[in-house]
């Protein structure tokens, strides 16, 4: 098992280092640069020199990114170009705790109620009950999410008032938060239910229909026992992989929910890292996210070698 988790981590080190070179490389091949973007008065070739020796801009590109990579090394990911004062760590640092908690539940909401719909729908198909949580769940995965808040925001809240419209609300007070977040994490995670119940309901149906189902029903088995000890537990593999990703994914923030409930999370950054040509800012939210993704697939490498031994089996034999 360590073998066999140790060359998974060294798999993900190797992505995360591909990645941040040609992210790197591309981010400086492109003609133009943050000099000029958003100014009303163009710089002067004075001061894009100075800007240029300032940031480093004017070695090599090959250069500038062995600096970058000894300093992200030690999560030191430069100063953004817009706000100096303040270094790209410490934006994520004080933006990504709104958008972890925001997207953190919303995505355990996706994955709670998804889940168990799909589960139902798989253990009734071709019923009523299957065919309303299929519809459901075609509906729902159809519906963007920002439409979604639209519409919650103007009658839950402009309309009858029965929750916040928006903002973060008095952060020495939970009640207060918690009481602010449900519009917006249920805006959030609930159009993701969608796919969830559609992959679970396939996966656990697959499962349903294999010998090993119909060897313990023939056996006497309660139907509790069958899908708890063999169905759910086959159909956890291919799950894992599509329900795990969704946490990084929806953690790092939301650009159009962050905008319809005033949330002052990283959302709004990945937009503004790209069109301001902010490189140090592109780069620190880029490797940022592919850590959390790295992690996440790191994570379910692990659990598919605990939840099947036959994957570490297959491993030592290759």
């Amino acid at each position: 098992m360590l073998a066999y988790t140790l060359k998974r981590l060294g798999g993900i080190l190797i992505t995360l280092l591909l990645l941040s070179f040609f992210t790197f490389m591309l981010s400086r091949v492109v003609p133009g640069g943050p000099w000029m973007q958003g100014a009303e008065i163009p710089m002067s070739d004075q001061q894009v020199a100075a800007f240029k020796e300032k940031y480093g801009l004017d070695e090599p590109p090959w250069k500038q990114y062995l600096l970058w990579l000894r300093n992200a090394a030690k999560l030191d990911f430069g100063r953004t170009f817009t706000e100096p004062e303040r270094t790209v760590t410490e934006l994520i640092r004080d933006t990504l705790p709104f958008s972890a908690l925001v997207g953190g539940l919303a995505a355990t909401l996706a994955i709670t109620f998804g889940v168990t719909l799909g589960v139902i729908a798989a253990a009734h198909q071709d019923t009523w009950t299957d065919n309303i949580a299929t519809s459901y769940a075609v509906i729902i995965g159809t519906i963007p999410s920002f439409v979604l808040g639209f519409v919650m925001k103007y009658f839950l809240a402009a309309e009858l008032r029965w929750f916040p419209a928006g903002s973060w609300g008095d952060p020495s007070n939970w009640r207060d938060v918690a009481w602010h977040l449900i519009l917006p994490v249920v805006a959030f995670g609930l159009p993701a239910t969608g796919s969830v119940a559609r992959w679970t309901r396939q996966c656990v149906a697959e499962a349903m229909s294999s010998d090993y189902v119909r060897t313990a029903k023939a056996k006497g088995l309660r139907n509790t026992a069958v899908m708890t000890k063999h169905v759910l537990r086959n159909a956890l593999i291919p799950m894992i992989t599509s329900f795990l990703p969704l946490y990084p994914g929806m953690m790092t923030g939301s650009l159009f929910i962050e905008k319809v409930f005033g949330l002052p999370g990283l959302g709004k950054y990945f937009v503004y890292a790209s069109t301001n040509r902010d490189y140090p800012l592109v780069l620190g939210i880029t490797m940022f996210w592919a850590i959390l993704i790295g992690l996440t697939y790191f994570l379910t490498d692990v659990l598919y070698g605990v939840i099947d031994p036959r994957v570490r089996i297959t491993e030592r034999q290759q």
